[in-house]
């Protein structure tokens, strides 16, 4: 038995799928510690897994004393800049708070850290302090690959579809990538920004971790590496085609069904009451998710409203995701439901279709219940690429959420009701998704 921490940003999806492999270590007869840079007491306590807080990242590191130039030309603070540079990197371990996480992870005496591949700081601490270091991925590979047949993960092309998915156009996609992160570092050095990501890099090359396989130039995470094995929360089969990287191991989605309730007691009973509206009227029944991460549009939502409205052989529950807020008193149709927040997963029980954001988490959760998908990507992160993939393998529809008009909305949601195919490939991606929770994590942890 090993003494495993199972390190987490601590964001609502991350937690759920965090928790997930936590318990999936634990059952294989590990002592597990969950860590989090926010703070998630509260949410932890009631699973009794034993819980330590990390001190929240830093992530606007910057020279302080930068600010009494503020008014000053380019060429003074250019000129401290260059005088001051080696200062300002040296006193990093303090403003990045280095010091108190080698501190408190040194003090766990783990054998085996299970880090969220964004935690970048977290990372270099472990490495240092010479604790195995396996990289938790919430997302698709994100490699270019030799054969160019993968595509940016934010981006949203298909392989093979277009000149933009052929080998020129997926290479070209790459290159607009890694120069648009160059440019965006040059633009930080010239702006005096950008110091954590210098100061990291200096921090774990001191700490021996090789230069060389630290990758800059790759998004949505600051860096990725060569040299650390990474598990990733997806499948292969809903991957695009290509040779992955040989420490690049698909383990299959983490959902944690057992969640325990929120606090929202009241729109849990209407909830309940809806369901079992859809019970005895045999109601197709929507589920759409505003991103509990990211604002979502309130006209987005409005166009929703407006696709189902006087549908009558269809319910439609709708989250807010707690970012979002609107004037219920002026939604008259009958088979509309509207919330700030419900129960994610009670709902996607009993769903016959679910329109989200894109986000990873609720995909994954659509797979665990066999829930055919539309997706109306926020663009940003992942979001383009986990869209792409769900329309490639017919697990649902892509939609655009700036161009569909509501009437666009409403054949997208008839195609999926009419169409028996998404609903089949969705069973035959949970048989596989099943399959992957009988295989044990622990084998790549060696």
């Amino acid at each position: 038995m090993a003494h495993i921490g199972v390190v987490m940003t601590g964001l609502t999806g991350n937690f759920n799928s965090s928790l997930s492999v936590a318990f999936k270590l634990k059952a294989e007869g590990h002592k597990v510690t969950c860590l989090s840079v926010l703070d998630i007491k509260k949410k932890i306590e009631p699973y009794g897994l034993p819980y330590v807080q990390l001190p929240e990242i830093n992530f606007y590191f910057s020279d302080e004393n930068l600010s009494h130039l503020r008014n000053s030309s380019w060429i003074k603070k250019l000129n401290y800049h260059r005088k001051n540079k080696k200062k300002i990197l040296e006193n990093s371990r303090n403003t990045l708070g280095l010091d108190k996480y080698e501190r408190i992870i040194s003090g766990l005496k783990m054998d085996k850290a299970l880090i969220d591949q964004e935690l970048h700081d977290i990372i270099f601490v472990c490495y240092k302090l010479k604790i195995p270091i396996t990289l938790l991925n919430s997302f698709f590979s994100n490699k270019m690959g030799l054969g160019l047949t993968l595509p940016p993960l934010r981006t949203n092309i298909s392989p093979r579809k277009s000149l933009k998915g052929s080998v020129i156009g997926i290479w070209s996609s790459w290159m607009f990538i890694k120069l648009k992160v160059q440019a965006r570092i040059i633009a930080n050095r010239l702006t005096f920004k950008g110091y954590r990501r210098a100061a990291l890099k200096k921090y774990a090359i001191a700490s021996g971790f090789p230069f060389s396989t630290i990758i800059s130039t790759n998004l949505p995470q600051l860096f990725s590496y060569t040299n650390l094995p990474v598990i990733s929360l997806t499948m292969a089969e809903m991957d695009f085609p290509h040779r992955p990287a040989k420490n690049f191991s698909y383990v299959g989605p983490m959902v944690y069904e057992n969640r325990v309730p929120n606090t929202y007691i009241n729109e849990e009973i209407e909830i309940t009451d809806v369901i079992e509206l859809k019970k005895r009227s045999n109601k197709k029944l929507i589920y759409c998710s505003a991103s509990s991460l990211l604002k979502s549009d309130i006209s987005f939502v409005q166009k929703m409203i407006k696709a189902v409205e006087g549908q009558e052989e269809w319910l439609m529950i709708i989250s807010l995701g707690g970012k979002l807020s609107m004037d219920l008193s002026k939604i008259k149709s009958s088979n509309l439901y509207i919330y700030s927040w419900v129960s994610q997963m009670e709902v996607l029980k009993y769903s016959d279709c679910c329109i989200t954001p894109a986000g990873i988490n609720s995909i994954s959760e659509c797979v665990h219940f066999s829930v055919p998908l539309i997706v109306f990507s926020l663009k940003v992160a992942d979001q383009n690429g986990n869209a792409n993939r769900v329309d490639y393998h017919g697990l649902g529809i892509m939609g655009d959420r700036d161009k569909d008009s509501y009437l666009e909305i409403r054949r997208k949601i008839q195609r999926i009701f009419d169409e028996p195919s998404y609903s089949n490939k969705m069973k035959v991606f949970n048989q596989k998704y099943l399959e992957y929770q009988q295989r044990a994590l622990t084998p790549l942890l060696n």
